[in-house]
């Protein structure tokens, strides 16, 4: 199987502002309800493969996979590949929502 590739957060936050991205958090509820990048998709590596199977991806956007530091949205990457079902480019983000964080990039808290 061919790697995924790796993009940083500046990377991945450009994608997200021009509509070019969508972005799937792969860590779980308590996790994603405690902080998460607005309009991160939730889809759980504790529910996968269902999880990843359930989503409906745009055919014409790059498909971001985060987690916290970057390892379970790795581990999601190398499972399906550098392209989603329909053949859109697959990326994981690296450092995750520690190293969005840490960027000064804007995250939702708790119920917001």
């Amino acid at each position: 199987m061919t790697a995924v590739a790796a993009i940083d957060v500046r990377q991945a936050r450009e994608l997200l502002e021009a509509g070019d991205a969508v972005l799937i958090d792969v860590r779980e509820p308590d996790e994603f309800a405690a902080a998460r990048i607005k309009g991160a998709i939730l889809a759980p590596l504790s529910q996968m493969p269902q999880a990843w199977l359930g989503l409906d991806l745009p055919v014409d956007k790059t498909v971001i996979v985060m987690c916290r530091v970057g390892g379970r949205s790795g581990r999601v990457c190398a499972a399906f590949g550098p392209e989603g079902p329909d053949g859109q480019a697959v990326v994981n983000m690296d450092g995750g929502i520690l190293a969005w964080q840490a960027a000064g990039l804007p995250v939702t808290e708790g119920d917001q």
